[in-house]
């Protein structure tokens, strides 16, 4: 399984190694750097260039590093070029070397009209026969150079069909221990890149086997096999373990030919796509190009043939954004990351391009490309891992909600039904041992009376265990207030008044709302009170108070249902179930409930739920503006003239807002 301390890992070593690459060369260790735009250039097979007598005035002036293929398509000799450069006393006292670039195809370096190097080798011995690509080092004899001017020429020859000439740089003279640390610096730069490519491929290769339906992980270690492959046979340090240009060579364009189809399936299991019609045709002309190159042993032939196969890579990056840029639109998981990753990749191959043929002089960023994109597709895959394991658990969560939800159901089942059921069962034994049945219709009157309670009973314990088991309502919705609120309060049996702002809107469960204003209205016990009117009001924050307030002629009916409201209930009754239901309403809509005694005869309970109406839009509402609609009902028979008791009410309801102390709950 993929570990989050994995990612944290790659991350840091990406930054690590983007910030200590760039190694920084000490200046007393450079004697000159000849790169630059004055350099004569010669297109003639004869060494003229060497004679002493020629006259340099009459060269060409080109800029070098660069592709000379470029200046002269059609020619296809030699080509000469030449720089003269000053060495100081205290210079032609180091051991120095001529530091080049990666050279195409074969090359003779001549000082001062003496030859110090050909095609890799040191003073011309046992020159190799293909080195193309390499970058040259050639130590310069002390007593060759002078004091003052002296003459560096560069002769090159090449078949290749689009590269000539020295193409990348460093071109300079330096000292010799510089010259050899700073190729072996790029190379275990370039090792440190193919070490990360080889740990994601055996890393996801690994996860493979524990995450088979995962098919995504296979084809991305094998993409990253690959091009480690690829990377770890372009690197001068595999002369040092298996010294042979061409085998080198063709397993180096064997990973390269396959690297585009590896590349295509990772995308296309990343996501969970078809394969296009021609595709196993395509894969099959791969392989039959590497069969071709093994046939055909020419470096030559190879190099002008992949000059224009990686042509194609465009094509399949286009393939690649495509099909992303589709998933994007689905708002499919991954797809940004995965356009993102591709945007530079695809800058990256195009550098490449251009820098293989000379039409741009700039480090290559492919391999940091590439890194990139394996670092950023182990995110992508990182996510969708923890989005499939946030999938598992919501369904583990939902087993363990139903189970809650079953032994909750069966713990009030067993205290709210169990007496009943006794009850029940001993009115139908008494039933049966009675020998005057005909004098018993009473007891089964009695039996179906408790058989209805149960039902009532059981909607009920089903609804206050389905809320007890939600940990958040399942959706919200935003309304206006007022026009919700004035379709809930059932207007027959309640008196009630809004003095909300209009524009206030709410964002909560509708549903629930709807259910606790609607519960608290037809709670059983508040139907023994003479009056029961509320307010709806709002506070400076903009929450909505709905203020019900009840009053009863006996203090000890009040005293009495506040005492219940208060109590823990442990001993449960029909009344405390649905009063439970009512608090794990306001649970859930993480609303608060209060309730107090005051002056003995009345009871308050206020009911505070969050509105998003802004702070500085709430302004006082006054009685001739305010949203105010009251309703009056006639169900109850009173001894006092109602309007009188209303009035007495509304009066004492202001003072109570202002001047009643705040009374703490009894326990």
């Amino acid at each position: 399984m993929i570990s989050l301390p994995f990612c944290r890992i790659i991350l840091f070593c990406f930054c690590f190694i983007s910030l200590n690459c760039s190694r920084t060369t000490d200046e007393s260790t450079v004697v000159l750097k000849l790169d630059g735009e004055d350099w004569g250039i010669y297109f003639n097979d004869s060494a003229d260039l060497l004679n002493p007598e020629f006259n340099p005035n009459n060269l060409d002036i080109t800029s070098v590093p660069n592709n000379f293929r470029n200046l002269n398509k059609s020619y296809r000799g030699s080509i000469w070029i030449r720089k003269s450069f000053e060495i100081t006393t205290e210079q032609h006292q180091k051991s120095l070397a001529l530091q080049l670039g990666k050279v195409y195809q074969s090359d003779e370096v001549f000082v001062n009209g003496v030859l110090i190097g050909k095609n890799n080798s040191a003073f011309g011995k046992d020159p190799e026969e293909y080195s193309f690509g390499r970058p040259r080092i050639y130590p310069i004899p002390h007593d060759l150079l002078l004091e003052g001017e002296n003459v560096l020429i560069i002769k090159i020859d090449s078949s290749l069909s689009t590269s000539a000439g020295i193409i990348t740089g460093p071109i300079r003279i330096v000292t010799y221990e510089e010259a050899i640390n700073g190729n072996l610096y790029d190379s275990l730069v370039e090792l440190i890149f193919v070490g990360f490519y080889l740990f994601i491929a055996l890393f996801f290769f690994i996860n493979f086997f524990n995450l088979r339906e995962n098919k995504e992980y296979l084809s991305f270690s094998v993409l990253a096999l690959i091009f480690s492959g690829y990377e770890l046979c372009k690197n001068e340090v595999r002369f040092l373990i298996f010294n042979h240009f061409a085998i080198l060579k063709f397993l180096e364009y064997s990973f390269l030919l396959i690297l585009p189809y590896g590349f295509i399936k990772f995308i296309q299991d990343f996501f969970e796509l078809k394969p296009f019609k021609y595709q196993r045709i395509y894969l099959f002309f791969q392989f039959f190009f590497i069969l071709v190159f093994l046939i055909i042993q020419n470096p030559v032939f190879w190099y002008n043939f992949i000059g224009y196969w990686d042509i194609h890579l465009l094509a399949v990056i286009g393939y690649a954004i495509y099909v992303t840029i589709l998933k994007f639109r689905e708002q499919k998981r991954g797809s940004t990351i995965h356009l993102l990753a591709l945007v530079y990749l695809l800058y990256s191959i195009l550098k490449e391009i251009l820098i293989e043929r000379g039409y741009l002089n700039s480090p290559s960023s492919l391999e940091t490309s590439f890194l990139v994109y394996l670092i950023l597709m182990t995110l992508a895959l990182r996510f969708q891992f923890l989005m499939m394991k946030r999938k598992l658990q919501n369904r583990y969560d939902r087993l363990k909600e139903a189970d809650s939800l079953r032994e909750k159901i069966f713990f009030y089942m067993d205290a709210m039904i169990s007496g009943p059921l006794k009850l029940m069962k001993d009115k139908l034994s008494e039933y049966r041992e009675s020998t005057q049945k005909t004098k018993d219709k009473n007891l089964v009157k009695e039996v179906i009376e408790v058989q209805s309670s149960i039902d009532n009973v059981m909607d009920d314990i089903i609804e206050l265990s389905r809320l007890e088991v939600l940990k958040e309502v399942p959706f919200k919705e935003q309304v206006n207030f007022v026009s919700f609120i004035n379709d809930v309060i059932p207007e027959d049996d309640i008196t009630y008044s809004i003095k909300v702002n209009p524009e206030t809107e709410i964002l909560n469960s509708l549903d629930l709302i709807n259910s606790v204003v609607v519960r608290l209205v037809d709670f059983p016990p508040f139907k023994e009170f003479n009056h029961n009117d509320l307010i709806i009001t709002q506070d400076l924050k903009g929450n909505v108070h709905f203020r019900f307030l009840l009053f009863h002629s006996n203090s000890k009916v009040a005293q009495k249902l506040y005492n219940e409201l208060s109590e823990n209930y442990n001993q449960l009754t029909p009344i405390k179930v649905k009063w439970a239901i009512i608090l794990e309403i306001v649970r859930l809509l993480g609303a608060k409930i209060d309730f107090k005694i005051i002056k003995k005869k009345y009871l308050k309970i206020d009911l505070g739920i969050s509105a998003i109406v802004p702070v500085s839009e709430l302004q006082p509402i006054k009685d001739s503006t305010s949203v105010g609609i009251q309703n009056q009902t006639s169900k109850k028979s009173e001894k006092e003239d109602w309007r009188v008791t209303l009035k007495r009410i509304w009066k004492f309801l202001k003072e109570t807002e202002i001047k009643i102390p705040n009374f703490k709950k009894k326990k």
